[in-house]
Formats: structure tokens, sequence, C-alpha cells
């Protein structure tokens, strides 16, 4: 900067030679430096973006593609409990259990058992095992199954031990050769249970090859079809520690498992349950990608996406600043050469233009009064400040746009969860969630000791205060939103509560037009409700019900460890008590003052406003060493 400024002081020096060219060796530099610097510092800038946009959203859509695995898995086993109880099947398999493997009884039994597997196979249309296997629990030999050529094999897993069920399980399996040789497969087992049978069977549902392709075919998020063509931008896979990938090929529906040398993505995978890491494929494409355990399973679920889709934008975005900066600098060196000392006057005010555009001052403009070469070329810079302002600004609001909800639910949860207090988790937690939402009205309901009434423990507003100092509660089960949450651990919506035969009406919240209640539980236990009012009708979406539970969740936890929190304290101060007065008692010689101490800190720990301790005579003790220590109270 130094260097210009000398330059730019060197043009009132008389000189030899052409003014324009010299002009332009001058200015040319002080154009050009400005604008190489801002383009480079905007594309560094844009990658960080960009970067930081393509991790929260593979983040994002991990966490719906674990819900949407959990949910297939939750389905397979809800079918296969409810098919274990079919009355049909448990007479059957009792006849397979109790009859003579290869008696026409048997066979018979078999053909019956057969028939109602591949009825459990489908539902509404949709397959949901590959293949059903009926499976004595002792030896593992298979006593019938949808594939007629494993019946009387032996089911190696269980055989060998290698997996053992003792209630309704889903695990993964690799390289079992009878049912899926080199690749995954998906086990459901539940063992059954029948009086009179002579041993325990097991139930398998088994998924490979089609079934998984299916699934993981369903979660190409960042693919895009075109006709029957599939344009690949990101990849959804497994991983199987500690080395083993399973993906889905292109152009094929049958999953594949791959044994990978080691990389920073399989490494942080091996070390931690959840993370990004960046890395290059064996083809070296640079690659980003989100993991997560998904424990239900025995699987890492990961999403990847090629780092050059990532800054295809912001590649434009360079290029474009290129173009333009080669335009600048034509432009500059041929006006430079044609003007006047007249004109040098106007050289500073496109100096300040470029030093401020360096410093990302994107308001500032070049007059344009003139109407020579110098308005032209003050019209152009001021064009081109426009451009940058504009792809920059695009760039900000598209990734503020998208993060903007997520920032929300996460900072009210961070707040809420970091606060030990209940009284402050609670206060903070109804505001905040009024302020950062807008909500007309926010409050908290906890269940009472014997869970028949909510009571409320928070509200927004001075309306909240008035129902709070008038006891407010609602009785669960009860005519209201509250009552009808917390009986039912689900969330409901009123979008106009004159319609809503649930809704209670709160003469302190004449203008409530819209509710929705989401219980507070934990671990299924319901602990109360959250409420959320609006003064507009068809206020809630479902996108509101879900960050709304999920931030009750959050809630839930908070305020089980505040609970806990307060219990330890309650739970360290009495012992602490205990053991002073311990010390104290200790040194006392007198009859009468242990009395008086222990006494004391009965009071103190009991909180009875009189204890009465009696000594017993020595003839007496055998008589009451059995009874309890007589504490009276008035």
């Amino acid at each position: 900067m130094i260097q210009i400024q000398e330059r730019l002081r060197s043009i009132q020096n008389p000189f030899r030679g052409s003014m324009g060219r010299r002009l332009a060796l001058i200015i040319l530099p002080v154009v050009i430096i400005p604008l190489i610097l801002q383009g480079g510092a905007s594309y560094i800038r844009s990658r960080d973006i960009l970067v930081s946009q393509a991790t929260e959203q593979l983040q994002s859509a991990l966490q719906s593609e674990s819900q949407t695995v959990q949910e297939w898995v939750t389905a397979r086993e809800e079918r296969l409990l409810l098919g274990s109880q079919r009355a049909a099947l448990r007479s059957t398999m009792l006849s397979l259990l109790n009859t003579r493997m290869g008696s026409q009884t048997f066979q018979y039994a078999q053909d019956n058992i057969r028939t109602i597997l591949i009825d459990l196979q489908e539902q509404d249309g949709q397959q949901l095992y590959s293949d059903l296997i009926v499976v004595k629990a002792s030896d593992g030999s298979i006593l019938t199954a949808t594939d007629q050529d494993w019946e009387e094999e032996i089911f190696t897993p269980i055989a060998e031990g290698s997996l053992q069920v003792s209630e309704l399980t889903t695990t993964t399996l690799y390289d079992v050769p009878m049912i899926a040789p080199g690749n995954l497969a998906v086990v459901t087992v539940i063992p059954v249970s029948i009086p009179m049978a002579t041993e325990e069977a097991l139930l398998i549902g088994l998924n490979t090859d089609l079934n998984l392709g299916i699934l993981l075919e369903s979660m190409q998020i960042f693919s895009q079809r075109v006709g029957v063509f599939l344009i690949e931008r990101g990849e959804t896979f497994f991983i199987m520690q500690p080395d083993i990938v399973i993906r889905l090929p292109r152009y094929s529906m049958e999953p594949e498992a791959i044994q990978e040398e080691t990389s920073p993505l399989l490494e942080s995978a091996a070390t931690n349950s959840s993370g990004t890491a960046q890395y290059s494929n064996p083809e070296g494409e640079p690659m980003l990608a989100s993991f997560t355990d998904i424990e239900e399973i025995g699987l890492t679920l990961t999403i990847e996406l090629s780092q050059t889709d990532v800054f295809e934008q912001v590649n434009t975005l360079g290029t474009f600043s290129a173009i333009v900066a080669v335009a600048a600098a034509i432009l500059v060196a041929i006006l430079i050469t044609v003007v006047t000392n007249r004109l040098l006057a106007p050289l500073s005010d496109l100096t300040e233009f470029a030093e401020r555009i360096s410093r990302g001052d994107w308001q500032y403009r070049v007059p344009e009064e003139r109407d020579d070469e110098i308005g032209i070329l003050a019209s152009a810079f001021n064009r081109m400040a426009d451009d940058l302002r504009g792809v920059y600004q695009s760039l900000e609001d598209r990734v503020q746009e998208r993060t903007q909800q997520i920032q929300i639910a996460s900072q009210v949860a961070r707040a809420v969860t970091a606060t030990p207090s209940l009284d402050d988790l609670l206060f903070k937690a109804v505001n905040m969630i009024r302020d950062q939402f807008g909500y007309y009205y926010v409050s908290i309901f906890l269940l009472d000791e014997r869970h028949e009434n909510a009571e409320l423990a928070e509200a927004t507003g001075e309306v909240g205060k008035a129902l709070i100092a008038r006891r407010h509660r609602l009785k669960v089960g009860g005519q209201s939103m509250i009552g009808w949450v917390t009986q039912n651990n689900q969330p409901r919506v009123a979008s106009e509560v004159s319609q809503d035969p649930v809704h209670f009406r709160n003469e302190f919240l004449p203008d409530t037009r819209a509710e929705l209640a989401v219980p507070l539980q934990v671990g299924g236990l319901v602990l109360g409700a959250l409420d959320v009012q609006s003064d507009q009708p068809e206020t809630f979406t479902p996108q509101d019900v879900e960050v709304l539970q999920t931030l009750a969740d959050q809630l839930s936890a908070a305020i089980q460890n505040a609970r806990l929190a307060q219990t330890s304290v309650a739970a360290a101060e009495r012992s602490r008590a205990i053991s002073q007065a311990t010390r104290e008692l200790s040194g006392m010689l007198e009859i009468e003052q242990v009395l008086d101490k222990a006494a004391s800190v009965l009071h103190d720990a009991l909180g009875r406003p009189e204890i009465q301790v009696e000594l017993v005579q020595p003839q007496e003790y055998e008589e009451q060493a059995t009874r309890p220590v007589d504490l009276s109270s008035s």
C-alpha cells in the first residue's frame, strides 16, 4: 500500500513519455490489486460459508435418515411381534416342536407355518422381509422357512452362539454363507415360548439384497432423478466396524459390502459415535461426510457429498470475478491513455472506491457527474460493485435462511439445558420460546405427586403471574388440551380453538385462537406438558409440532436433571447436619446436653415443632429393645 501511495504522489512530478501509458502503469495496480484481494477474500469466505452450510445440511439429513432407519426397523419388529402371537402360528409351531422331524404330521405342520410366514412377509402390499424362518433355539436347526431349500439346515449364528436372543431384537450379520455370503443381512429375532412345547423356538425375519437395496435407494436424498436416469451428487451408505462399507452400486438395487483400507472417515467413525470428516475417496476425489451410530442395528449411517458439488457455485463466482477484473483492467488502460491533465483529479475518487471495496464497504459509489471517459469508468466500477454485492449478499441470505430455524431451536435448547435451577430453567424456557418464535402465550405444566393434576409451573407475562398466584391446575384426562396431552402422552393441535372439543377456554387469555400442547416425558413417564398459544388461527404447522416436541424432549431431560440435583443437594445437606451433630455430641459429657442437642438436631432435620426424647431404664431395656423411637409432634 505504501508503494501504491508513492506512485500516486509521483503523478504530480514532471516526466517524459506518454502520460496515458505512465498513468496506466501507475493506476492499474491500484485498481486491480484491491479487486484481486477482494475476489480472493470473497472466494475464501464463500468456501467457508458453503462448507458450514453443507455440514449443517448433511447433519440435518443424517438425523432424518437415522429416523427413517429406526422407523424401518420398528415396522419390522412390530410385524414380527404381532405375527408371533397368532394362535394359528403358535399351535402349528407346537406340532413342529413335539413331532418327530420328517413325519407326515411334521410335514403338514411345515406347510401350514410356511403359508403363515409368507403372509407375514408382506404388509399393505410392501414386502417387509426377504425371508422368514423358524429355528430351534437349542441347536439352530431350521424347522421351516419361506425358502424350502433352507429347511432342516443349521442356522449357524444360533448354533455357534454368535447370535444369542432373549427378547425381540434386531441386529446385523455379515458373511453368513446360507443367507448372505460376503454381504450384509439385517436379522429380526423374537423367541417364542409355547406351553407344553418340549423346547423354545425362534421366529426370525431376514432382510438381504433387494430389501436392503430399496432402503438404501430411498435414502439417497442428494440424488436427482431425471427420467429413468439417477444423477448422483451424494451417497448414503452404512459402515460396519471396523472396515466394512455397505454401498448401493450404481445401476443396481442390491447393496454390496466392500472391505476398505483405513481412511479418515473409518478412523473417525471407529472412535466417535457421530461427527463430520473430510477425506479423499479411492478415486482421489475430495469428499465431505457426516456419520452417526445406529445402535439398534450396530451400523454407522453415513451421508457423503463431493466437495466439487459443494464448491460449484463459489467456483463460478471465482471465474466471474476474474473476468470482471480483466475487463476492468482493459477498460482502465484504454481510458487512462486518452485522458488529459485536467482529468487527473477524478482519479482520486476511483482510488478511494477501490480501497473501500477492498475493505468490504459495498455502499460506496463513484460519482457519475461526468459524461466523458471518466464518467463511463465510474459507471462501470459502480456496476461491478453492484454485481459483487449482489453475489455476496445472495450467498449470505441463502445461508441465513436455511440455518435460521435450526439456530433458534438449538439456542433455546442450549440456554435451557445449561440452567441448573429448576425455577430459572422453567422461566427461561417459556420466555425464550415466546420471544424466539413469537407466540402469544407460553406455559409449562408439571404433574403433582399423584399424577392427578397438571399444575401451572411457569408462564409468560402478567397473565402467567396471575395464574400461578391462583395455583392454576388442570385435571389429567380432563376437558383441556393439557389434560388430554398428559393422559395420552401425545402432542395435540387446536388450529381453531372455538371448534376444538377439548380446548379449555381461559378467561385470562381471551385472544387465543390456536393452541399447541406437547408432552414433557422421559422414558415414557409423563412429567407435564408444554403449551403454546397464538392469537392467529391456523398458525401451527407439522414442522412447528416437530420442533416443539424436540424442544420438549430436551426440556424434559433438563427438568429431570434439575429435580435430581435438588434431591441430591437436600440429601447432602441432611447428611452434613447429621455429621456435624455427631461430632458435637461426641464431645459432650453431660447427659442433659446430649439430650438437648439430639432434640435440636431432630427438630431441624424433621421440621417438627416439638421433639420428645425418652430414656429407658436398664431393667426396661429388654422389653423396649425392638420398639421404635417415639417422636411426637404438636
